[in-house]
């Protein structure tokens, strides 16, 4: 998901997804389903963030059982090659992932913005 996400790719990003899905963004959106979380992707990712990039980092991982995990990532604003940058937005998500056809899918999260400290 980092490297599709830096890449401004929604399609690649949105591949993580269920068709399903349920994506709450950091401004409190609430997208229902692969086909409206992808337009939203497409815009935001050509649009206000074509120059954002970002790191992600697994802070947790608990399995629900061999199907269904809840994943937080912590994210973190970077330069284009992949330097952090000191004081940039950060934030936390909670994924809930399932495995279709063994392969882990996104089927719910949220992205919530961490204030600067």
């Amino acid at each position: 998901m980092e490297a599709a996400f830096n890449r401004h790719d929604a399609d690649a990003l949105d591949s993580h997804f269920t068709q399903n899905a349920t994506w709450v963004n950091v401004i409190g959106e609430k997208l229902s389903g692969w086909n409206e979380i992808n337009k939203v992707h497409k815009i935001i990712l050509t649009g206000p963030l074509s120059n954002s990039y970002s790191k992600y980092t697994v802070d947790n991982i608990s399995f629900i059982n061999s199907n269904v995990a809840v994943v937080h990532v912590h994210q973190y604003s970077t330069t284009s090659d992949g330097k952090r940058i000191d004081g940039g937005q950060e934030s936390i998500a909670i994924y809930v992932m399932v495995k279709e056809t063994e392969v882990w899918k996104l089927a719910a999260g949220q992205n919530t913005l961490l204030k600067s400290v």
